[in-house]
């Protein structure tokens, strides 16, 4: 098939997980000859400076700026430039830009929506299981043609709700191909403070002041330092946290951090204490760099990803002291193997996942147009 013309809707340009990772596969599929658009609600952000060579970007004008009901008419004000530049297939890289897929189905009907589950859509318990059983959600997707899930817990979790729409598994790009994976430290005879990293918006998802009370409990027993790489609308109430815990000098918030590397490079540990995660791609960078994973059970990726307590482990509930033990517990483990790590992290390269997404899009656009 000739080359596609694959269209992204974002908000704008906010430092998330769902636009690094849009914007990484938007890279892999211009490098395969295909092209892309980025239509966005408003031009600020910074991974405005982020986008990929090549990519189209189209800001609405005049913009919609981000607030708590612009989504709603977000999709309507992107019609008119979705319908002029006419692709081949509409790619909704997360959960927060799903409704814009019924104005855009509105816009164009014959072209195929791929939307991708970033978080889990609906929290368990009983109201989720009313809104499966009303049909609710059902409709709510009814615009989208194929649903992609970065786990098979999500994929089991999206088919009790919506059973009949066409689901595929695909692991998100976290990792780029050709890069080594990083031999894991012996960190059992580590002396000194125990470097903690974080990296997740300052925002009540990502529950930052748990892991300053982490924190707070580990150096009940040992010294230990954390460093925060995100921004977000609570760092105030979290500095005013960190003077409150007295820990001015044991962490740090730096801010937003568009490489991370050096970051994990010097970490001994990273944290995660979301409340809930679709897929964290850190976990996979910090398991690319030999760095083990302390989390929340937050996630089914982390689930299927951290089988191995050398490569990490997951606590059950949100208690401060039991996330402090298992952070002293993984610094008293032996490294996991490289090729532990390895196996880990492959299903995570950057080509896999572009050549998956692109698989799909094909066989979409190819049952349209015959």
């Amino acid at each position: 098939m000739a080359g596609l013309h694959i269209l992204i809707p974002i908000h704008d340009f906010s430092a998330g997980g769902t636009e690094v990772i849009a914007f990484r596969l938007a890279e892999e599929w211009i490098a395969a000859g295909h092209r892309v658009s980025i239509v966005a609600g408003a031009g600020d952000g910074p991974m405005r400076g982020r986008v990929p060579d090549g990519v189209n970007v189209t800001v609405l004008d005049p913009p919609v700026p981000r607030s708590r009901f612009s989504r709603l008419c977000l999709g309507k004000a992107m019609a008119g430039d979705v319908r002029a530049l006419a692709p081949d297939v509409i790619f909704i890289p997360g959960n927060f830009h799903f409704i814009l897929a019924h104005a855009l189905k509105r816009a164009l009907p014959e072209t195929p929506i791929v939307a991708k589950i970033s978080n889990p859509m609906l929290p368990p318990g009983l109201i989720a299981q009313a809104l499966s059983a009303s049909g609710l959600m059902r409709r709510y997707f009814a615009p989208i043609d194929a649903v992609v899930a970065m786990t098979h817990g999500l994929a089991s979790e999206h088919r009790q709700m919506d059973p009949h729409r066409r689901l595929v598994v695909i692991t998100d790009p976290n990792v780029p191909d050709g890069s080594p994976v990083i031999s894991m430290q012996d960190r059992r005879s580590r002396e000194g403070q125990v470097r903690i990293l974080l990296i997740g918006r300052l925002e009540p998802q990502k529950d930052v002041p748990l892991a300053l009370r982490v924190l707070k409990e580990l150096q009940r027993h040992r010294a230990a330092h954390l460093t925060v790489f995100g921004e977000g609308y609570l760092r105030s109430a979290i500095e005013a946290d960190v003077a409150r815990l007295g820990l001015e000098g044991d962490a740090a918030l730096p801010g937003f951090a568009p490489d991370i590397d050096g970051a994990l490079g010097q970490a001994d540990v990273l944290l995660i204490t979301s409340r809930y995660e679709g897929g964290p791609a850190v976990a996979v960078e910090a398991l690319a760099r030999g760095v083990p994973v302390v989390s929340t059970d937050c996630s089914h990726f982390l689930r299927e990803l951290l089988h191995d307590q050398r490569l990490g482990r997951i606590v059950p509930g949100r208690d401060p002291a039991d996330l402090a033990t298992a952070i002293s517990a993984q610094m008293a483990t032996p490294p996991a193997p490289v090729d532990a790590l390895r196996q880990a992290v492959e299903p995570s390269r950057y080509g896999k996942a572009a050549a998956a997404y692109l698989a799909l899009f094909e066989k979409l656009a190819g049952s349209r147009s015959a």
